[in-house]
């Protein structure tokens, strides 16, 4: 499969990729339902009481960092003042429009990529790591729920589309030191704004294509039979594109080592 080639007018090396598609983790019914429990469930959600959700996840994120030694992106007496509970309620509690701040997102995007879920949306650059990304997921999964006619899908999103007619999308560049998987992976992230007033109706499952007019014109789907995940897989893996590049260390190392173990035992 050639990566690079025109496809329906899309130029993949001019866009981001991703293995699947949907809304933000922060937005998904599954991860609310899972994490957000006690007395705040009990209440009607809405913008302010989402973004405060949000918030407290992050400051968690930052608390165990700290006990920890580990550093925090753009830290300083300053960040940590406006960071507090009652400066992030007073700026962002009533009307969420303006959350999050610039200064916020070095933070997403570091907390998101070791697990926390926030309103990014990542993507690569690079159509290789995507592959990857939908090959690994194929070739772990339990084979009693894949049926015969199932396909792993690659996603490309037209990044001049999104400036040109997605209001609510914002593609975010964070530096390749935020964090490693980061650097490896080519990641680049869309902030999907799903902000409003305290007391207004909020949505659950918010899909990127709600935010997109004509997203058909924009994000391209290419498919590909599960049965053909182990070969894609090792392809990946013949061209440096394995669980040991995407998660340098010694947990990436096994990971490749498995997975391309299941792989060759899916094409024997």
């Amino acid at each position: 499969m050639n990566l690079t080639r025109k496809r329906s007018g899309l130029h993949l090396m001019n866009a981001l990729l991703r293995s699947w598609i949907s809304g933000p983790p922060l937005f998904r019914a599954d991860i609310l339902k899972k994490y957000k429990r006690g007395i705040g469930s009990l209440h009607r959600d809405h913008p302010g009481r989402h973004f405060f959700f949000e918030w407290h996840l992050l400051y968690r994120f930052m608390e165990y960092c700290d006990a920890r030694g580990l550093e925090i992106p753009n830290d300083s007496t300053e960040f940590r003042k406006y960071f507090s509970q009652d400066s992030i309620t007073t700026l962002h509690g009533k009307n969420t429009d303006t959350w999050p701040e610039e200064r916020v997102v070095l933070l997403m995007a570091l907390a998101q990529h070791h697990g926390i879920p926030t309103r990014l949306l990542d993507w690569s650059c690079n159509p290789y790591v995507a592959c990857y990304h939908a090959a690994a997921s194929a070739v772990t999964a339990d084979r009693e729920h894949v049926s015969d006619g199932d396909r792993i899908a690659l996603f490309a999103l037209d990044l001049t589309g999104i400036h040109a007619k997605a209001k609510d999308l914002k593609p975010v560049r964070v530096p390749g030191s935020t964090s490693a998987n980061l650097y490896s992976q080519g990641g680049l992230f869309i902030l999907v704004n799903h902000s409003g007033w305290r007391g207004e109706e909020f949505i659950t499952d918010v899909s990127l294509e709600s935010k997109l007019p004509n997203y058909t014109k924009i994000i391209k789907k290419v498919t590909l039979p599960m049965s053909l995940a182990g070969d894609l897989l090792l392809r990946c893996d013949k061209f440096g594109f394995s669980a040991a590049s995407m998660f340098p260390g010694y947990d990436g190392a096994a990971k490749a080592v498995l997975e391309t173990t299941l792989a060759f035992n899916l094409n024997s």
